[in-house]
C-alpha cells in the first residue's frame, strides 16, 4: 500500500466529515451519523496505510485504534495517550461505531444529540490522526 492511497483515504474522510457536518445543520440525522462513521473508519485506515500495514477488515473503531496499540505502531507515550482516548470516550466511539447500522437500517428516529455525539467524535478523532500523521515521515 502506498502513501497515495493513504492520502486519498485521509481525503475521503475529511470530505465525509465534511458532509456530515453540513447534513448535520440541514438536519438529516441518519446521513450525517453515516457519514461521520465513515469518516472516523477512513482516517485511521489512512493512518494504519501510512505506517505501512494493510488495515484490519472492519468497520469498529475501537479495533482500529487498538490495531495501532497491539502492534506497537507508535512511540509509547503515543500510544497510552491513544489508550487515555479508548478509555475517555469509550460510549462516545460506541455510538460512531453503531452509527452506520442505526442511520442506515435503524427502525427508529435520529435525534439531534446523537448525531452531534457522532460528528463531534468523528471531528475529535480525526483531529487525533491528523497531529498522528504529522509524527510519521
Amino acid at each position: 500500500m502506498s502513501i497515495e492511497y493513504a492520502e486519498l483515504l485521509l481525503s475521503r474522510a475529511k470530505r465525509y466529515l465534511e458532509s456530515a457536518m453540513s447534513n448535520l445543520v440541514s438536519n438529516r440525522f441518519d446521513v450525517a451519523i453515516v457519514e461521520a462513521e465513515i469518516a472516523t473508519q477512513l482516517a485511521l485506515k489512512a493512518f494504519i496505510v501510512k505506517l505501512g500495514f494493510e488495515p484490519p477488515r472492519t468497520h469498529m473503531i475501537r479495533q482500529l485504534l487498538s490495531f495501532i496499540i497491539d502492534n506497537k505502531l507508535l512511540p509509547d507515550e503515543v500510544l497510552e495517550d491513544i489508550k487515555k482516548f479508548i478509555k475517555r470516550n469509550r460510549e462516545k466511539l460506541i455510538i460512531v461505531e453503531r452509527a452506520r447500522i442505526v442511520g442506515q437500517y435503524g427502525a427508529s428516529s435520529i435525534d439531534y444529540d446523537e448525531a452531534e455525539i457522532t460528528v463531534n467524535s468523528a471531528k475529535e478523532v480525526l483531529n487525533i490522526v491528523e497531529k498522528l500523521w504529522k509524527m510519521v515521515v
